[in-house]
C-alpha cells in the first residue's frame, strides 16, 4: 500500500472519530440539559406544596457554610494543620423543612487555602444539612476499615470505643466531647447504623448542623432524591436522645 493511501485512511479515520466526538459530546450536552430541566421542572411542581424555597444563586448562604468552619472537623491531620476553607459562592440553593426540621441543600464554591497538605485551591463542594436544635461539639462517625481506626487510636487522634463489640469493629467515632458521643450513640442509634440497607458510611454533627457521610444523590435539587437524603438524615436525628440538646 502507498504512503498516500495509508495517509487518506489515517486521515480519514481521524476524520471519523472526531466527528463521532462531536456527536457524543452535543448528544450528552442535550441529554444533561433535559436532564436538568426535567429535575428543575418537578421541584418547580413540588416545592410550593413541601414549603420549600428554591434560588439559583443566594450567596448569603455562605454564612452558613462558614459558621461550620468554625467547628473542628476531626479529620485528623497528624502533622501539621488543617485548612479552613470558605465559601466563595452559593449556588442552587434549596431551604425549608422536612419532618419539622430545616435543612438546606446547596452547591457551594469554596475556596481551600494553603496548608501542611498541599496548595490551596478552588472547588465545588455540595452540602445536604438538617439543623439541629441547638449548637453541640464536633461529632464525626464513619465506616471505616479497622486498620485505620487502630491505627488513628494508636497515634491518639480521637478513636472512640463506645463498648458494643460490632459497632466498634466497623465504625470510627471521633469527638471533642466523649460524654456527648456517648449520648448521642443510643442503642437506638447504634442498632440503626449497623442494620439500614440505604448507602452511607457515617455521619458527623459540627456546630448545628447535621451531615450524612457517603450517601449518593444524584441531583440535590430533584424532589425524590432530595427527599430520601432529608429521611436519612431525619432518621439518625430521631434516634438522638432528645436531652441531648438541653
Amino acid at each position: 500500500m502507498s504512503p498516500v493511501a495509508i495517509i487518506a485512511i489515517v486521515v480519514g479515520g481521524l476524520v471519523i472519530v472526531g466527528g463521532l466526538l462531536t456527536w457524543m459530546m452535543i448528544w450528552l450536552r442535550k441529554d444533561y440539559k433535559e436532564s436538568v430541566e426535567g429535575v428543575l421542572t418537578r421541584l418547580d411542581a413540588e416545592a410550593p406544596s413541601r414549603g420549600w424555597h428554591y434560588e439559583e444563586r443566594a450567596d448569603s448562604y455562605n454564612q452558613v457554610f462558614d459558621e461550620v468552619q468554625q467547628y473542628a472537623p476531626l479529620s485528623a491531620t497528624v502533622i501539621g494543620f488543617d485548612r479552613q476553607p470558605s465559601a466563595v459562592r452559593a449556588h442552587e440553593v434549596v431551604t425549608g423543612q422536612h419532618r419539622g426540621r430545616p435543612f438546606m441543600a446547596a452547591r457551594f464554591h469554596i475556596k481551600d487555602p494553603p496548608d501542611s497538605n498541599g496548595p490551596g485551591s478552588m472547588h465545588d463542594q455540595h452540602a445536604i444539612w438538617v439543623r439541629t436544635p441547638v449548637p453541640r461539639p464536633t461529632l464525626d462517625v464513619r465506616s471505616v476499615p479497622r486498620l485505620q481506626s487502630s491505627i488513628g487510636s494508636a497515634l491518639g487522634v480521637g478513636d472512640l470505643a463506645i463498648g458494643h463489640r460490632e459497632f466498634d469493629a466497623r465504625y470510627q467515632v471521633t469527638a471533642e466531647n466523649e460524654q456527648f458521643a456517648r449520648d448521642v450513640l443510643s442503642p437506638q442509634l447504634i442498632d440503626f447504623l449497623l442494620t439500614d440497607s440505604r448507602t452511607f458510611q457515617g455521619f458527623w454533627i459540627r456546630g448545628q448542623q447535621l451531615e450524612v457521610v457517603g450517601d449518593i444523590v444524584p441531583d440535590h435539587r430533584d424532589p425524590g432524591p432530595l427527599t430520601g437524603a432529608l429521611d436519612l438524615r431525619c432518621d439518625i436525628l430521631d434516634r438522638i436522645p432528645q436531652q441531648v440538646w438541653t
